[in-house]
């Protein structure tokens, strides 16, 4: 972890620039994610880290000091005790910025790690003088956060590795007659064995699957039978990084040696639409020019529109990154103007989701955005996954 927190400091110096002299992350008890995406340390009392183009500082706790020193991360760590806000001024008028970049946002939950109590006591304790050169950190920390380094690329092909390892332990195990809920065990077991969690839950718990009210939700008590689908979306959390990938399942009927030609159509539509969507998915481009290759595909094809975005990002989180693969709907706020970047990774999942409850389709792919266009990270589903009768 220490080679991605070396990684992200270094980017972060690259991008500060953009908006910023100074970028001041102040955290406690893990109460900014930014901490963790930056540094991976476990401050406790109130902490300050200072990053600039040329040097990196840390104003921590007497009881914290030690773990940001042996970090390494630092030109220098100043030690306190009782009160910081003597330590802070100083420093600050050191460095003496015109500009400070602090993590507040209205849009990016990510970028908004800074609370109101917190942002008014730097204000009061560095004066109208730096407090009139506050810019909020969000061009820079949703571009930190969402380009990933090279280390972090490495987790994550790894997250998808073992992803893909378990479903196909778990599609060689499904059978008629099992429940939801012990589809859902599978994957537990599976995961326990593996030393991974739950991308989502970032704990041992069950993914969503689902033969019925298609909606994220835990598994039931539903015994699935000959003719259902199963729908199953499921990523782990491997080493603080995350995949993401969902897959759908027929079962076939006694005498049936494929899924019926609606079920057909509506797959060989959603894997199009990804194809659409990946091919679309290049350095430069707005993230809602992507939606719209799938969403617009689909439409063409007679089947119901998506009813969120087409792709979300991953790395620490599931949901990860300010851009989204998303129509520019009022709900998705600034995040489907986001410019896609080399070293991005987008889940891709044009669901067709339809109310009468017929079929329904799902398949969730995971992309790297390349210098030149993208890469399947997972290996796609290239057809309809058949279970036979039992």
């Amino acid at each position: 972890m220490h080679t991605i927190a070396t990684e992200k400091i270094k980017q972060a110096a690259g991008y500060l620039g953009e908006i910023a002299d100074l970028w001041i992350i102040y955290s406690s008890e893990g109460s900014d994610s930014a901490v963790s995406l930056l540094t991976g340390l476990k401050t406790v009392g109130k902490t300050f880290f200072l990053l600039t183009k040329d040097a990196n500082y840390a104003i921590c706790s007497i009881i914290d000091a030690q773990e940001s020193e042996d970090s390494g991360l630092f030109d220098q760590v100043i030690r306190y005790r009782g009160d910081p806000d003597e330590a802070l001024r100083e420093l600050v008028a050191k460095i003496g910025p015109k500009k400070i970049a602090l993590n507040y946002s209205q849009s990016d939950n990510l970028c908004d790690g800074l609370t109101t109590g917190r942002f008014r006591y730097l204000k009061e304790v560095l004066g109208p003088e730096y407090a009139a050169g506050f810019v909020s950190s969000e061009p820079i920390l949703s571009k930190v956060r969402a380009v990933k380094s090279p280390a972090e690329l490495a987790l994550i092909r790894r997250a998808v590795e073992i992803t893909q390892e378990i479903y196909d332990e778990v599609f060689a195990a499904l059978r008629p007659g099992l429940t939801e809920y012990q589809v859902g065990e599978m994957f537990v077991d599976a995961m326990s064995r593996r030393g991974v969690t739950n991308a989502t839950t970032k704990a041992l718990t069950m993914p969503i699957v689902m033969k019925e009210r298609i909606a994220h939700r835990s598994p039931g008590q539903a015994i699935i039978q000959p003719g259902d689908f199963l729908i199953m979306d499921f990523g782990v959390d491997y080493m603080g990084y995350c995949s993401d990938i969902s897959r759908t399942v027929y079962f076939l009927k006694e005498g049936e040696t494929q899924a019926p030609e609606r079920f057909r159509n509506m797959f060989d539509a959603a894997y199009n639409a990804i194809s659409k969507a990946f091919e679309a998915a290049k350095p430069g481009v707005q993230g809602y020019m992507v939606d719209e290759a799938a969403r617009s595909y689909l439409l063409s094809r007679g089947m119901p529109e998506i009813t969120h975005a087409t792709g979300h990002q991953i790395g620490q989180r599931i949901h990860d990154g300010g851009a989204l693969f998303a129509p520019r709907w009022e709900r998705y706020g600034n995040a489907p103007y986001g410019v896609i970047h080399p070293g991005m990774v987008f889940t891709l999942e044009p669901t067709i989701l339809n109310d009468d409850g017929d079929f329904s389709v799902l398949c969730e792919e995971n992309i790297l955005v390349t210098e030149s266009g993208a890469e399947f990270l997972s290996r796609r589903q290239e057809k309809l996954i058949l279970v036979g009768p039992a």
